[in-house]
């Protein structure tokens, strides 16, 4: 069964910057960062800003979610810092959700479908899904490892640096927000959750 009930407050910064804010009557309000890298400027009076809109205290959340990768680490570190500060005093729990989950969720399909994203220096980040379920768990190989697998569909935010040609790319079909919600609907009850969360990074930064 879905979480609930709510309010749940939710953080996606690995696509740009989008939060959602699910509340106990069953509606939902999204919200995206308008400058991209701004998260310093405009992602906490964004935050604010939606709660406020819809009269909702930060007492009166019931949990937080966000994405934590694998994606941006800039994007990551931020959403993660984000919502631990927020998330000091208030000791609500926290749901990781992962970024190419909410990637695949953007294809709006029921068959299986990878997610990639360029991690760059000649490396992707890839995981499949059916119907919002794992089917192989978020990894980080090299474009020639993936491209040894059985081709089939795929989606990326991202540009893909390397011919697919044998691959079925699938539209975008639904906004980031739009997934974003989705995947904060279908968080279970029994989902592990704890008073912060860590990015996931499966890759060193090219700073290490």
């Amino acid at each position: 069964m879905p979480l609930s009930p709510r309010p749940i407050l939710a953080l996606d910064t690995g696509v740009g910057a989008s939060a959602c804010l699910c509340l106990p009557d069953g509606s939902v309000f999204s919200a995206t960062m308008k400058t991209p890298r701004a998260h310093s400027r405009e992602l906490l009076p964004l935050l604010q800003n939606l709660l406020q809109t819809h009269g909702i205290n930060w007492q009166d959340l019931q949990a937080f979610a966000v994405s934590t990768g694998p994606g941006s680490f800039t994007g990551l570190r931020v959403a993660c810092a984000t919502i631990a500060g927020l998330n000091a005093s208030l000791h609500k729990p926290v749901f990781g959700l992962s970024s190419l989950a909410i990637t695949a969720l953007q294809a709006d399909t029921s068959a299986p479908i990878w997610a990639i994203e360029d991690a760059r220096s000649g490396l992707v980040y890839a995981a499949q899904y059916e119907k919002g379920q794992c089917l192989s768990a978020p990894q980080c190989l090299s474009w020639q490892e993936f491209l040894s697998l059985k081709p089939s569909a795929y989606i990326s935010i991202s540009d893909v640096p390397v011919a697919l040609d044998d691959w079925d790319v699938l539209p975008v079909e639904l906004s980031r927000e739009q997934a974003l919600i989705q995947a904060v609907s279908a968080i279970p009850n029994t989902a592990e959750h704890a008073l912060w969360v860590e990015p996931l990074y499966l890759q060193v930064s090219q700073a290490e």
